[in-house]
């Protein structure tokens, strides 16, 4: 593993004190959100989208190179971006929990690489990884580490054509990160079922203390919202909520529930109303969150953005901060 290219992916803070976009590049559109600091704390400088064209970009593959760099090099042109974070999609990411020696960086960073191939089909020279440290609500008396690990190969390639588009990443974070970042008090006590819709996926997220513990993706999006058959349609995400909801409960090494089901993402509030609506012991619990929470407060600054639009800006408003 290259430390200079971990740090420049997975940086520590000091690094961040640049200004920067977040940049959330999806198989739907590619979202932007930056900030800047004024005498009232952080406000919203800019944010933009572009809807791209369907299968452009299929689970973070992207079909057409030249296409993709020709439309984001004209988003950045248009919104004046330099430097960016930017996100990673779940499906490029493997993420698994491993018991650790010690809480100091270096020693849990080196005990991850020698384990990397016995829990991602991917060896440490191929790999760039990323941890957290897990709560004792959920690991007990045990160091655990939550670790995601993207292929080194990837990365370095999407880094090529960003740059390509005359934009300059200062770090990559895989989506459900970003939005815990953007949603999720530091630290806040409780764990929670994140539930990330897209247009045609929706991500599930257990989230605990701000780590996030279980990533899963189902084949239902926004999209089948509007479908003729509506009333059937909730199944399919109301089943997957129930069997995740239902698997952590009965896990042996988990020592705490879920409390609420948090809703972001493309027609959000639609869909937290349709999870409400059919009951179940799960998804009564759903909640849309204040995507500002760790940005200003909300009741001394009005951002510029919709409670409805700022749903679908959480990936990019966590990679601004």
């Amino acid at each position: 593993m290259s430390s200079s290219l971990f740090f420049k992916l997975f940086p520590p803070p000091a690094f961040l004190a640049m200004p920067h976009a977040g940049l959330d590049i999806s198989d739907d559109a590619i979202k932007c959100i930056e900030y800047h600091r004024s005498s009232r704390g952080l406000v919203i400088s800019k944010y933009a989208t572009i809807e791209l064209p369907p299968s452009l970009v299929d689970g973070g593959d992207i079909k057409d190179e030249k296409q993709f760099v020709a439309l984001l090099k004209e988003f950045a042109t248009t919104h004046a971006l330099g430097y960016v974070k930017v996100s990673l999609p779940e499906e490029k990411a493997y993420l698994f929990q491993t018991e650790v020696p010690s809480a100091n960086f270096s020693s849990i960073a080196q005990n991850i690489e020698f384990k990397l191939d016995q829990n991602v089909p991917l060896s440490a020279a191929d790999a760039l990884f990323q941890f957290d440290l897990m709560p004792k609500s959920v690991a007990g008396e045990n160091l655990r580490a939550s670790v995601s690990v993207v292929p080194r190969t990837y990365v370095e390639h999407y880094m090529a054509l960003l740059r390509e588009a005359h934009l300059e990443p200062v770090a990559f974070e895989v989506a459900p990160k970003s939005i815990v970042a953007a949603c999720t008090p530091t630290h806040e006590p409780g764990t929670s079922l994140m539930v990330h819709v897209m247009k045609k996926k929706t991500g599930l997220y257990i989230v605990s203390e701000g780590v996030v513990c279980f990533t899963s993706t189902i084949g239902w999006g926004s999209d089948e919202l509007a479908s003729a058959e509506t009333a059937t349609v909730p199944n399919t995400l109301i089943t997957e909520i129930n069997r995740v909801y239902s698997y952590w409960l009965t896990r042996p090494d988990v020592h705490t529930g879920i409390s609420s089901v948090v809703v972001v993402g493309s027609r959000a509030e639609a869909c937290e109303l349709m999870l409400r609506s059919h009951g179940g012991e799960a998804v009564s619990r759903s909640v849309l969150p204040n995507v500002w929470h760790n940005a200003f407060d909300i009741n001394t600054y009005v951002p510029p953005i919709t409670r409805a639009e700022s749903l679908e800006y959480a990936i990019a408003a966590g990679l601004a901060l």
